[in-house]
């Protein structure tokens, strides 16, 4: 069993406690977890903008950059052999003659 089944089986476990039930259904708690996702979704863009901010500044790429730039590179690629395909179609029919 992975430890992802695990945490999901240990979750619904606590889930059947009334207890952890009865302090579900409290706003307050409800809105301490909504509050707690928000927070680490709002630490997740500020450390992802900084490390850009600091990539940028050390004239380094990030994963997004390099991505981008596989994506361009294999576009030119199939661009390239399409011209290719066509001057070799344009040739072929010259030869013959």
């Amino acid at each position: 069993m992975s430890w992802k089944e695990d945490l999901r089986n240990k979750a619904f476990a606590l889930l059947q406690n009334p207890r952890v039930a009865a302090a579900l259904q409290d706003p307050r708690v409800t809105n301490g977890i909504v509050r707690a996702f928000r927070l680490r979704s709002e630490v997740e863009k500020n450390v992802a903008q900084t490390v850009k901010t600091v990539a940028k500044s050390l004239n380094l790429a990030t994963s997004s950059d390099v991505t981008e730039l596989r994506r361009a590179v294999s576009r030119l690629e199939r661009q390239l052999e399409q011209e290719r395909r066509e001057r070799a179609e344009d040739i072929s029919p010259r030869a013959m003659s």
